[in-house]
């Protein structure tokens, strides 16, 4: 009885002592963890990714498309009417015909029969000619019989001079007139006019025709243009003595190029987006006996353009460059700053600038998201390089472990201090 009184006694005072201890080690845990929390807020720094920047000369260039166009193109016609005798065989839609190659030839009949009669008629002129001749020597022995008595005519009209030049004229023409046959007789033959293929063909044999019927449509196989449109900013620095990079990736293959010769600049504008229209050529497009791709009509090339070298300029990416034309760098103290840059020229990839870039600094290749001028931060480079090191020293246990996670870094660091506790 006497021990269960005691008990009941000391049980107050047992509560008691073990509410203190409780509260005491609730007091050290709560007053220990926002510490903690603090220490882990204040070493928290952010991880950044960063890429050298590169200076030095550098060739500008423009990257473009264009469809491919006949340099010369021409419909073919007789250059004298008759009827088709014969087509040459080759003579078909997409043909690669040699200059002065024939196409067709009309019947000659017509032509051959006029090239006689011219040629009796020039016959016949130096025949009267030649008397004329004959008649105005008569004339001057008639003459010398007379005297020197004045006739009360002039001389000229007693040698028969006008008579003379009138016969003579009529052998000129009548020159005229033979050659003018004998040319139609020639044209009765249509060829080529220059290296090239056929487009379309429009006769068939024994079509009649006249000089203003087309026979065929041919286009220039030695020379292809390619027009292509480039901003103001590239033509100030477009250097036209270079030799243009074409491609076609689809078709081509990757690495596959050909060249193209600058001709001249095009007098108008492009309406749509007031660009410059210049002019390429494509030498030899048909690619024959060589490993070069052949270049058709209407094809759509892609086109580098090579401007003029610019010295001592920056190379940074687009998404670098902020909207108060500035970049983001990672200095030798990693802090973040902003470098002012001067644009020299913006490629559709690339950006060339002038800008005053401290030694050690590195740009920052991501978005800065909320970041300020000063705010210290670490390096992925930096950070991966301490980690191998960590490995190699035998520091991690695991080969696998990722540590360029902070949050991971504070989940570790507080499940240690737990299990201390």
């Amino acid at each position: 009885m006497n021990s269960l009184l005691s008990s009941k006694k000391l049980l107050p005072l047992i509560i008691v002592i073990l509410g203190g201890i409780a509260g005491y080690w609730i007091f050290e845990s709560g007053a220990q963890k926002p510490k903690y929390n603090q220490k882990q807020k204040q070493k928290r720094v952010r991880t950044v990714q960063t890429i050298a920047l590169d200076k030095g000369s550098v060739v500008p260039y423009w990257t473009a498309s264009g469809f491919v166009i006949s340099a010369e193109s021409v419909n073919v016609s007789a250059r004298v009417g008759g009827n088709i005798e014969s087509i040459n065989p080759l003579a078909t839609p997409g043909a690669l015909l040699k200059k002065g190659q024939w196409l067709v030839t009309l019947e000659t009949i017509e032509y051959e029969l006029a090239l006689k009669s011219m040629q009796s008629h020039l016959n016949q002129a130096k025949a009267n000619f030649e008397l004329e001749l004959a008649d105005q020597v008569l004339a001057q022995e008639e003459l010398k019989l007379l005297g020197n008595n004045d006739l009360g005519i002039e001389q000229s009209l007693v040698l028969r001079e006008p008579q003379l030049t009138v016969a003579k004229a009529k052998v000129a023409v009548a020159q005229n007139n033979l050659e003018r046959a004998q040319l139609n007789l020639t044209r009765t033959k249509v060829v080529m006019p220059f290296d090239g293929k056929l487009l379309s063909k429009n006769v068939g044999q024994g079509s009649k025709v006249s000089t203003n019927t087309t026979l065929f449509a041919v286009v220039n196989s030695d020379t292809y243009w390619l027009e292509v449109k480039i901003p103001h900013e590239f033509f100030n620095i477009l250097d036209q003595h270079k030799q243009a990079n074409i491609s076609q990736l689809r078709v081509w293959g990757k690495g596959v190029e050909r060249k193209a010769n600058f001709i001249s600049v095009l007098p108008e504008l492009d309406t749509k987006d007031r660009q410059i229209k210049v002019l390429l050529a494509i030498d030899k497009p048909l690619a024959e006996n060589t490993n070069q791709p052949s270049v058709f009509i209407n094809d759509f090339l892609n086109v580098q353009l090579m401007g003029k070298p610019i010295n001592n300029a920056w190379t940074i990416n687009y998404t670098w460059l902020q909207p108060d034309n500035t970049i983001w760098v990672v200095d030798s103290n990693s802090t973040l700053q902003k470098r002012p840059v001067k644009i020299l020229f913006k490629g559709r990839d690339l950006i060339y600038v002038e800008t005053d870039i401290k030694q050690g600094d590195r740009a920052l290749s991501e978005k800065p998201g909320i970041a300020s001028v000063g705010l210290p931060v670490r390096t992925r480079q930096n950070l991966e390089r301490t980690l191998a090191e960590d490995k190699a020293k035998g520091l991690l246990n695991k080969p696998s472990e990722n540590l360029l996670s902070d949050r991971n870094n504070g989940e570790r660091r507080q499940k240690g201090r737990k299990n201390e506790t």
